[in-house]
């Protein structure tokens, strides 16, 4: 599944393209899904121009980008640890830009579509934590966890592959924020993915979130 294949006109109608940065990928990971390991190295600042604004963050030293395209309103960057690769992650940085949509929907009521669509791919139970109202560099914001007990890993044909199918489910979980510029949306979520876990002792919570994302923050919106 690739960018192209989806535009983001109307929320509900486009919603399942906030997905694509947590389900591009065809091969598990063999992983435990629990809090990852301190990530060591100075981390560089990243700007990128997104529209009509410039998005900015800190990327860990380590990480590199592995997909980036900007096509009909849409933008998208994805990161990943250097060893891995987009068809093979277990921990994921992604940056997303929907242009014209700041004003037609909240950062709230985005989360909460994207919760609604993510049920429809999640074989276990979605755990859905809201965690209020933040902001970037005074453009208001919402932000959140989201993550599946039980993802399908569905494989699509490649020249590796040429049969499509389906692999063990993994778990995936991941921190998300969403923040309305002068014109523009935007998304910036960090995802991990291994082991099936149970909804109610998620490996990402409230109580440990700001350690998950401890070295892309600040994020920045000038």
């Amino acid at each position: 599944m690739k960018l192209a294949l989806c535009s983001p006109i109307g929320l509900f109608q486009g919603a399942s393209v906030l997905l694509l940065c947590s389900l591009i990928g065809s091969e598990p990971v063999q992983a435990t899904l629990a809090m990852p390991r301190s990530e060591s190295g100075a981390a560089h600042t990243h700007v990128l121009p997104v529209f009509g604004q410039q998005l900015g963050f800190n990327l860990p030293a380590g990480w590199k980008q592995a997909y980036h395209e900007e096509q009909a309103g849409m933008f998208m960057a994805e990161y990943v640890p250097e060893q891995e690769a987009l068809a093979q992650w277990s921990a994921l940085f992604c940056v997303q830009g929907f242009k014209d949509m700041a004003e037609s929907i909240s950062p709230e009521r985005f989360l909460d579509a994207m919760a609604q669509t993510y049920k429809s791919t999640c074989d276990g139970e979605v755990v859905y934590q809201k965690l209020g109202d933040t902001e970037v560099d005074g453009h208001a914001g919402f932000h959140a966890i989201l993550g599946c007990t039980a993802m399908p890993n569905l494989h699509g044909v490649t020249p590796q592959n040429p049969k499509a199918y389906a692999s063990t489910p993994q778990g995936e979980i991941g921190y998300y924020t969403v923040v309305s510029g002068n014109k523009d949306l935007y998304l910036l979520h960090k995802s991990m993915r291994g082991a099936v876990f149970s909804a109610d002792k998620p490996p990402l919570q409230a109580d440990n979130s700001q350690d998950f994302i401890s070295t892309l923050v600040p994020f920045s919106l000038k």
